[in-house]
């Protein structure tokens, strides 16, 4: 794994409750069945890309520290020269220059991440583009797409995104485990970092899911680690189903992927492994997708 999980991989894996899915955790779970391995791969993605980035926005935050210290230093010298006209002036336009000095490497981030203006589509990538992570973003940059957020320091409220923040040339690092990588790129619209946690409803991750999109990278010889294949067969003709409430989504599924871990629990193999409960939920999505369809077109 790329490093230690945060509260909101807790919740999700330890008790499939939760709304707030981390926007990292959606991607890899995108990528593969298994959740530490979908990290793993994008992870070393991201870290194809890092070392550049993070050198300059280390040199930035030097700089803009440097500066913003001396302008500290001029300012009490401005305070102590009232009085003197010929020292104030010169002590007023060094202390302007050390507070320009100070914003600026904040404005050329910001300008090479986001352009001069604000961006009306994806900009070019700085680094080797990967099919999933433009997959995933294309849902997220959609107008009518899934609408991510972070929950506020304070009011813990959660506070939509605007798509474009997702067209900067940095945008893969949106998708890190990491609080650092994601730092460095949510400073847009302005200069203050937001919170570096991002999520999405519970609700969208599994109509993506149910939709079949992205793709994972599939190749010869891939084969699936558990038996959802026979454990959505044995559901087949299951009473159950059609006493299932589906105007209540959410609870539809949570109750599909009960039925669906309760079979792996009552046939789990030697080796004693059942997938989690957020591996099952991409399949329960498809079996209650599939019941809408046939409920809707019984109401025709």
């Amino acid at each position: 794994m790329t490093g230690t999980p945060g509260e909101g991989w807790k919740t999700f894996a330890n008790g499939d409750e939760a709304d707030d899915i981390p926007l990292w955790q959606v991607l890899a779970q995108f990528r593969s069945d298994d959740l530490d391995e979908g990290l793993k791969a994008n992870a070393a993605i991201i870290n194809q890309a890092r070392p550049s980035v993070a050198r300059y926005y280390n040199v930035a935050f030097v700089v803009s520290f440097a500066f913003g210290f001396l302008s500290v230093l001029f300012l009490i010298g401005l305070l102590i020269s009232a009085g003197h006209p010929d020292t104030t002036s010169f002590f007023f336009y060094v202390t302007l220059a050390m507070l320009t000095a100070t914003i600026a490497p904040h404005l050329l981030r910001q300008a090479n991440q986001y352009g001069l203006g604000i961006p009306d589509a994806p900009l070019n990538l700085p680094h080797e583009p990967d099919r999933l992570f433009d997959e995933v973003l294309g849902y997220l940059q959609r107008v009518e797409g899934p609408q991510a957020y972070f929950v506020s320091r304070f009011r813990k409220k959660r506070i939509p995104l605007k798509r474009r923040q997702f067209f900067g040339r940095l945008r893969y690092f949106l998708f890190s485990e990491h609080n650092k990588d994601r730092g460095m790129v949510l400073r847009f619209p302005t200069a203050m970092s937001l919170p570096a946690d991002l999520y999405l409803h519970r609700d969208d991750v599994e109509r993506m899911l149910a939709m079949g999109k992205p793709k994972r990278r599939g190749g010869p010889g891939r084969n699936t680690k558990y038996r959802y294949d026979e454990a959505i067969i044995s559901l087949i003709g299951d009473p159950r189903l059609g006493a299932l409430d589906l105007k209540d989504r959410a609870a539809a599924v949570h109750t599909i992927k009960d039925w669906l871990s309760e079979w792996f629990e009552a046939n789990v193999d030697e080796s004693g492994d059942v997938p989690r409960r957020d591996q099952l939920t991409r399949y329960a999505a498809k079996i209650c997708t599939h019941l809408e369809t046939i409920a809707s077109a019984r109401n025709c």
